[in-house]
């Protein structure tokens, strides 16, 4: 038998042993959620739903809030809003008032989904009209357990960045409009057989032949900043390969083919069998969990925004030699094409460039900045708040302090993994881009 043979068996199977590390023997749940979710779940779980109302906010980070995008996106559907952040500006242009509100998180204890539930509980949400997603057992279910909230679990037996056919990616696609037997039709292509097994095969083969000291570029079809099915894949990609000094990094290449909804699984065997070409854990996130240890230690004293500005020194030169860059921007979801156009700039004159909002980035690329190959140049670019702070219900602490904390955990959880990065406060993009000396 062929070792590709040998691996398409694996998968059939089920088979943990593919894998380096031994998380494979908890993580597998992906492969078999077709026939777990797009049966008569699909329907029961459809006519629960609460709908008083047309529009619904989901209130979700990574692989919680990415596959809404995707199957938004897809759809044109502007039913759905994804609140995948912490920033106070996004949070004060969001209303709770006459919608329904889905607040998800694997692990229940998402400090964002967490906090912006408080948050929309104050002010006009009613329990009635709010559906909670998390696994078995979280402190997320045991609080919508307690409001009469209907509450849905996840699938224990898989990682956040592989659920998007279940619970997680189709809740807020029945929300999105797309009713039960329009999903089924769209997603037959996810149920698992040995062609689509063999078809990502084929796929890694080739991204793989690009590898140099266990770092290639992966060319994404459209910008993650404002495209839910290129972030959708950004974050498997990044999340799932950057690590032990490894990775693939996920690139704007407007050549690539648009995904469709219907290519979900084929891309998570896409993703699992890069991480197993490379030699590393493909559902684990070691560098992730400190940095947000680190925000919640940082909230139990007040967090000060007046910290030393950054020194432009040696930045340009960094920037000159790196693999790539990365800008990581704390500021409001808003401002999405002017980061568009400031990643572009600093792109063209010191080439690759990968660019997001702050903390949407953190569930994402994150993993890959930290854990992975080491020639990255961070650039940290904070964003004044223009909304007065607002304290979370029950809390010593506001948005405000959430938001910067998390910035400041990333830069020394960057700093602890001997990353360059560099950190600016700034009024708006523009003046990010003057301090770069980017502008067009």
């Amino acid at each position: 038998m062929s070792e590709q043979d040998s691996v398409v068996e694996g998968l059939l199977a089920s088979d943990p042993s593919l894998f380096t590390g031994d998380t494979a023997q908890h993580s597998l749940g992906w492969l078999h959620h077709p026939e777990m979710y797009f049966g008569t779940w699909l329907d029961e779980i459809s006519e629960q739903l609460p709908r008083r109302h047309d529009k619904t906010v989901l209130l979700a980070m990574g692989g919680s809030s990415s596959p809404a995008r995707f199957f938004n996106e897809f759809r044109q559907s502007d039913l759905v809003t994804v609140l995948d952040t912490s920033n106070p500006d996004s949070i004060a242009q969001t209303s709770f008032q006459d919608v329904n509100v889905i607040a998800a998180s694997k692990s229940g204890a998402t400090i964002e989904t967490s906090s912006l539930l408080t948050h929309a509980l104050h002010n006009g949400l009613s329990a009635k009209d709010l559906v909670v997603i998390s696994d078995p057992g979280t402190s997320l279910t045991k609080v919508g357990e307690s409001l009469g909230a209907l509450t849905i679990a996840g699938d224990p037996q898989t990682g956040g960045r592989f659920s998007g056919l279940s619970p997680f990616g189709l809740i807020p696609a029945l929300y999105a409009g797309w009713s039960a037997p329009e999903l089924r039709q769209q997603l037959a292509a996810c149920c698992l057989n040995r062609d689509l097994v063999e078809r990502a095969c084929r796929e890694v083969q080739a991204r793989s032949s690009s590898l140099q000291d266990g770092m290639a570029f992966f060319s994404l079809h459209a910008d993650p900043i404002n495209s839910g099915s290129a972030l959708w894949l950004e974050q498997l990609i990044a999340e799932s390969t950057g690590k032990d000094q490894k990775g693939f990094i996920p690139i704007l290449d407007t050549s690539e083919q648009a995904v469709a909804p219907g290519a979900i699984q084929y891309f998570h065997l896409v993703a699992a069998l890069l991480a197993r070409t490379i030699g590393v854990d493909p559902f684990n996130q070691p560098n992730v969990e400190r940095a947000k240890r680190d925000v919640l230690d940082l909230l139990k004293s007040p967090v000060s925004w007046d910290v030393p500005q950054g020194e432009i020194s040696g930045l340009h030169q960094a920037m000159s030699s790196a693999s790539y860059i990365a800008l990581q921007v704390f500021g409001p979801l808003s401002d999405a094409d002017d980061l568009i156009a400031l990643r572009s700039h600093v792109e063209r004159l010191y080439g690759p460039t990968t660019a997001n909002f702050g903390p949407r980035y953190l569930h994402s690329t994150g993993q890959l900045h930290k854990g992975g190959p080491a020639g990255v140049v961070a650039i940290q670019l904070v964003m004044k708040p223009r909304s007065k702070p607002v304290k979370v219900a029950g809390e010593q602490y506001s948005f405000h302090d959430i938001h910067f904390a998390q910035a400041l955990s990333d830069q020394r959880a960057m700093q602890q993994a001997n990353r360059p990065m560099w950190q600016f406060i700034v009024n708006d993009l523009n003046e990010a881009a003057r301090i770069l000396a980017v502008e067009a």
